[in-house]
């Protein structure tokens, strides 16, 4: 019986169509090249072009929002989430897929969750004006309603 090497990356077979991400959402058809290699090995391959055109939109929504959340925090006194201070109030945004809600909320956060913004009281009900709660859902799941299947 042959050895299963679980780390082998089974790349996928020549002509092979995918889709990757540039400064556009590009067509290409696998022929294990060192590019093809890279998109894939990066997370920059998708088998459909609708699924490279969500995460084209989420990519590009995911920079606009962490930015407005990076000015909103400067101009709050240049709040940043101090990790040390268990007293510091710290906001999060997260969406609750049981309720399907979106919820802002504060608490005295102690750990870190992965790709969620952290603000200031001020930052985050500021946010709330800027953006949609289809937007937030869209950032935060990268489910995105308004789609057509």
């Amino acid at each position: 019986m042959k050895k299963i090497n679980y780390k082998e990356i089974i790349y996928p077979k020549i002509g092979t169509v995918y889709y990757s991400i540039g400064h556009v959402v590009w067509g290409r058809t696998w022929g294990n090249t060192i590019a093809d290699k890279a998109n894939f090995d990066s997370g920059n391959y998708f088998p459909t072009q609708e699924e490279a055109d969500s995460e084209f939109e989420w990519r590009i929504l995911n920079t606009q929002i962490l930015n407005t959340i990076a000015l909103l925090n400067k101009e709050d006194n240049d709040w940043v989430a101090d990790w040390t201070n268990n007293d510091q109030e710290k906001y999060c945004f997260f969406w609750n897929g049981i309720d399907d809600t979106f919820n802002f909320t504060s608490h005295y956060i102690r750990f870190y969750y992965i790709n969620n913004g952290y603000v200031s009281r001020h930052a985050g009900e500021r946010l709330l004006t800027l953006y949609t709660k289809e937007e937030f859902k869209f950032w935060l799941t990268k489910e995105n309603d308004n789609e057509t299947t």
